[in-house]
């Protein structure tokens, strides 16, 4: 209880201190990195993260989700060895806050591709194999991300964390000057498991094509940073992410059910 105790208040004291503004890394990342200056966003929901309040969050939602995100872990590490035939874990390095690196820890989908290859976070990615893609659709392979939030590498809630090589691409989809205002605008965050962005992207309801997604990704992310983040917003992206995860769930269940009352059929 003592130990518990103990490494409770270290992460307590951790969360509560300013982080460092070390944003050399970030510089180094951008084309006109001269520009750069993180007061000129200072919005309100800046503030929200990196709270007491995000830090509440963080440990009542780590607490409760643990217990099922460790046994789905478990499973889905133990269907990827036995089905895909591949080490379960897979892990990358990331942009975090500051864009310090870290390396994110997920459950592996994409059978033989290198772990520096981009994703382009759709659940349905043809390189994904058919385990894979249930285990994306139903963010399973997400679960493995708690310990990066024990490390506070991450949060529960907040922007996807990213490759470099995302932030070049943005450049070419939506242009230097946007891709570059939400390189600095997304280092202000811890990045998170969970994000309204990938809530809408699940529930197909962002549409267009590579570029017209990016943009819809970048306005959502940037919002959520300077604006609206705060715990009931954490709260509410949470209830539509479990509501999200029951319908796909039961979808998923139901078409199961149907392929295989099909096959005994045929």
């Amino acid at each position: 209880m003592t130990i518990r105790l103990r490494w409770y208040g270290f992460i307590t004291a951790k969360r509560m201190r300013k982080p460092e503004a070390n944003y050399a890394r970030l510089r180094s990342l951008l084309v006109n990195p001269e520009l750069f200056d993180p007061a000129k966003f200072d919005g309100q929901g800046r503030d929200y993260l990196h709270s007491n309040s995000k830090l509440l969050f963080d440990l009542l939602w780590g607490g409760v989700v643990s217990p099922l995100a460790g046994t789905a872990a478990i499973a889905g590490a133990a269907a990827v060895r036995l089905v895909d035939h591949e080490q379960p874990i897979f892990r990358q390095e990331r942009l975090g806050l500051h864009a310090n690196p870290f390396t994110i820890l997920k459950l592996r989908t994409m059978p033989g591709v290198h772990e520096q290859t981009d994703s382009n976070g759709r659940y349905n990615d043809d390189r994904r194999s058919e385990m894979g893609k249930v285990l994306s659709l139903l963010r399973i392979d997400e679960a493995p991300q708690l310990i990066n939030v024990a490390k506070r590498e991450m949060a529960v809630i907040g922007p996807r964390p990213l490759m470099d090589l995302q932030f070049v691409n943005a450049r070419r989809l939506v242009g230097v000057r946007k891709a570059d205002e939400w390189a600095q605008v997304h280092a202000l965050a811890l990045p998170g498991i969970f994000d309204e962005y990938s809530n809408l992207h699940h529930r197909r309801q962002v549409e267009g094509d590579d570029a017209q997604q990016l943009a819809t990704r970048i306005d959502v992310e940037m919002k959520y940073i300077l604006e609206t983040a705060s715990f009931g917003e954490d709260m509410r992206i949470m209830l539509e992410t479990i509501a999200l995860f029951g319908d796909t769930a039961i979808n998923y269940a139901r078409q199961s059910v149907g392929m295989s009352t099909s096959r005994e059929l045929s």
